[in-house]
């Protein structure tokens, strides 16, 4: 069985935002291809990168502000899922919660970027 991300676990226009940030935060926007370095979710695209389509940022400050708001595991559960591209059965024991769990949170993060991010 594959690590690889089940795109068809996940739907609608939350996901599809966060599957679009996380190809400009792990830097694999320029060819298509993800980029996985070191731990695989903290690394930047370069600053000349002026492409970055303005909810990338509006996700950034959502993310902050869950994590800010005490909601720390639930920021690892998504960066971890998105950036490094984890099946959620290979990531639950990781985080230490179960595969619903994280299919929840999962759910839930993509929902709250569906209510605020207007396009």
């Amino acid at each position: 069985m594959s690590a690889a991300l089940r795109t068809d676990e996940f739907d609608g226009r939350g996901h599809e935002l966060m599957q679009t940030w996380a190809l400009h935060r792990r830097g694999g926007e320029r060819d298509g291809l993800p980029k996985v370095m070191g731990s695989g979710w903290s690394e930047p695209l370069d600053a000349e990168h002026v492409n970055e389509p303005d909810f990338v940022l509006a996700i950034d400050h959502i993310l902050a502000g869950l994590y800010k708001s005490g909601f720390e595991h639930t920021v690892d559960i998504a960066k971890r899922f998105y950036l490094s591209g984890e099946a959620v059965w290979a990531l639950a024991p990781k985080v230490r919660r179960t595969e619903g769990f994280v299919r929840l949170t999962i759910r839930g993060v993509c929902s709250l970027v569906e209510r605020r991010i207007v396009e």
